[in-house]
């Protein structure tokens, strides 16, 4: 097989996995069909990082929750945040910490509030206290800041990737999730 009928096969398996879970979650995911239309390497490309925003070893759900919707709210794209809420939901996620999450940490118990404070932080390029990021350390441990981080960044990538592409109107706030 040449590599203009892996890459081929590579798409058309990517595309189809992609329109069902658009399906499953009533999401669009015209963005990356384009993407993988005008450049099907640089979707290739995109696709090595896709898998970074399910990773999931060590944190509890609720805190990559927390940080996951605080880092997409920073990113003012509702149809990525409400697709963020389906998942929670589905993934069986208290409804107090989806939605003190969506409202910029009301709501919240003192330690859920801090991993709101550092996602916001870390989301929106604040100063981050470092006796925040110290006892977050300290209660949690290094792999769990580490998944949280990795969780603001997955967020944030999708809404960056539709803007880059146009499709900036497709991030604007979905009413419900208004805080």
């Amino acid at each position: 097989m040449n590599d203009t009928q892996n890459t081929t096969d590579r798409i058309n398996a990517s595309r189809n996995s992609i329109r069902a879970f658009g399906r499953q979650y009533d999401y669009d995911v015209s963005y990356l069909d384009e993407l993988m239309d005008v450049s099907p390497e640089a979707f290739l490309a995109f696709q090595g990082a896709m898998g970074m925003s399910q990773y999931h070893k060590v944190a509890p759900l609720d805190l990559l929750t927390i940080a996951k919707l605080t880092a997409s709210r920073s990113e003012d794209c509702g149809p990525c945040t409400l697709l963020g809420v389906k998942m929670a939901r589905e993934a069986g996620v208290p409804e107090a910490v989806i939605q003190g999450a969506l409202r910029g940490g009301r709501g919240l118990s003192a330690e859920h509030l801090e991993v709101h404070q550092y996602a916001q932080a870390v989301a929106t390029n604040e100063a981050l206290d470092p006796d925040l990021l110290t006892r977050l350390e300290q209660r949690l441990g290094k792999e769990v800041i580490a998944e949280l981080a990795l969780a603001i960044v997955a967020a944030k990538i999708y809404p960056t990737l539709k803007r880059g592409l146009g499709h900036a109107s497709s991030c604007s706030l979905i009413p419900e999730l208004a805080a």
